[in-house]
């Protein structure tokens, strides 16, 4: 007699987008799956939502599905007038350890999992996968397409007579791209150096304050949440580990009376931060902290490594506000 072992299904949808200034469009994705089935990677219009953001979800096959074993894209890149595609196994055994493990959901402490595999294609034919859920968002995949032709027929076949030029014509529609085109041209290897790691952690110094829970919203797209109810990584642990440089931070602290605030940094300068992470030691461990008087008066974000700090300073300090729970 011959055992078969159970395949494991999840409720999850794909979705796509692509980095604000370089729009695209998915003429063809699909992700094909472990059981045979497969689901398209959904595509509403032009994509530019932001690097590592989700894009558009339908609703296709089973709410059940299993996980992906392999994925195909052919999609447009505006800004270039190419197309490029791709197809590439999935990692699966990761996957199936970050489902089978899955998340907790920070404000409630239950367990819950990844709801989105999130497919996101750059200049030069960057292709970058990531599974999201409940705040926590991890990459799992990078891959290299190769430009390629499509035939006009195929991508209108409304208007098959349409000349290339004519199709990749959408300055109407995103003229930020094209002027930050104009000022800067096409930065192919950005996303590639939002993915360098550095190893580090955000901290609070706040008397009379305990902190509760750290939101990170990374360059590379990544996201992380810790928090107290997390009872496999709990904020009172809080290691220093490799992460890709902050965007955003958000910070959530408890006075002695369980009155709890937040501190978020919306956006990073981007120039400012990079150079900070850039020109430190990368063999010595950095950190983010947040320094404030008890009345949150005197407020500082430092970039803090060995004995060195390094104030912040193209911060909103006024970002403040009481969290009710």
């Amino acid at each position: 007699m011959s055992c078969q072992t159970k395949m494991e299904k999840y409720e999850w949808l794909p979705t796509a987008n692509a980095p604000e200034l370089y729009p695209t469009y998915i003429h063809d994705g699909h992700f094909y799956l472990e059981d045979g089935g497969s689901v398209y990677i959904p595509t509403a219009g032009i994509n530019q939502g932001g690097w590592g953001n989700s894009g558009s979800t339908h609703t296709q096959g089973e709410d059940l599905k299993s996980l992906p074993i392999k994925m195909d894209i052919t999609w447009a890149s505006y800004i270039e007038k190419k197309f490029y595609t791709g197809s590439w196994d999935m990692p699966i055994d990761l996957l199936k350890n970050l489902f089978e493990k899955g998340t907790i959901d920070w404000r409630t402490g239950k367990a819950s999992n990844y709801n989105e595999i999130i497919v996101n294609c750059a200049p030069g034919g960057m292709v970058v996968v990531w599974v999201y859920g409940n705040d926590q968002q991890k990459e799992v995949a990078r891959f290299q397409a190769k430009e390629t032709k499509v035939e006009m027929k195929d991508l209108v076949p409304a208007n098959p007579n349409l000349s290339y030029e004519q199709y990749f014509d959408v300055e109407d529609a995103v003229p930020e791209a094209y002027q930050n085109i104009k000022k800067k041209g096409v930065r192919f290897d950005i996303f590639d150096l939002y993915r360098k790691k550095y190893k580090w952690r955000a901290i609070t110094e706040i008397q009379g304050h305990k902190l509760m829970n750290i939101g990170f919203n990374l360059f590379n797209g990544e996201e992380e949440t810790i928090f107290n109810k997390n009872i496999d990584e709990p904020i009172i642990e809080n290691p220093i580990k490799e992460r890709a440089i902050p965007k955003k931070l958000n910070f959530i602290f408890e006075d002695n009376k369980k009155n709890q605030t937040v501190f978020e940094v919306k956006r990073f300068d981007e120039e400012e931060i990079f150079g900070l992470f850039n020109q430190a030691d990368s063999s010595e461990p950095i950190e983010i902290i947040l320094r404030m008087n008890e009345d949150f008066s005197n407020r500082k974000l430092i970039f803090k490594q060995g004995a060195k700090e390094i104030p912040i300073k193209n911060i909103d300090f006024q970002n403040i506000w009481k969290y009710e729970n």
